[in-house]
């Protein structure tokens, strides 16, 4: 049993944050914010952010609403463009921090930290991976005690 949706057309129903559009059918993206003025469009697979306006934004075709399924099947439209945003700003961060880094022996620490953050491979890993992301990306919040429990893991665990 099936829910209907509202429609499509956005002179029908009001366009959303997390609905998908295109342009053209040459771009796809994700609706980020709608004024009178304006459509502002994430594309993708790139991530640009554009403000559509007047005959561009009349022109963008809504082919999903935020609430819909996603693509992948694993939650809404609206969640989909979330998951990417977050993503996006923990990217940032790590760009971000990388300048920072003085030297080699450093950036592999950092690089094995994200390493043992996205792809835990022991139990200590997998339960704290949070905080080993925290640790590489803004160890500044990161308490003194948690760093040095990850220390002892680490020297005791050979990581």
């Amino acid at each position: 049993m099936s829910t209907s949706q509202p429609p499509l057309d956005p002179r029908k129903y009001p366009w959303r944050r997390g609905d998908v559009c295109s342009l053209g059918g040459s771009k796809s993206g994700f609706v980020l914010a709608y004024t009178s003025e304006y459509l502002e469009v994430r594309w993708m697979p790139g991530g640009v952010v554009e403000q559509l306006t007047d005959g561009d934004a009349e022109s963008a075709i809504r082919y999903a609403h935020a609430n819909s399924i996603s693509a992948g099947g694993k939650g809404t439209n609206l969640e989909a463009l979330e998951a990417i945003e977050a993503l996006t700003r923990i990217e940032d961060a790590i760009r971000e921090r990388m300048k920072t880094v003085k030297n080699e022996t450093e950036k592999k620490e950092l690089d094995a930290l994200i390493k043992r953050s996205f792809n835990p491979e022991c139990a200590f890993d997998r339960k704290y991976s949070n905080q080993l992301a925290a640790l590489a990306i803004a160890p500044h919040e990161v308490g003194w005690f948690w760093k040095l429990r990850e220390r002892i893991h680490r020297v005791v665990h050979h990581h």
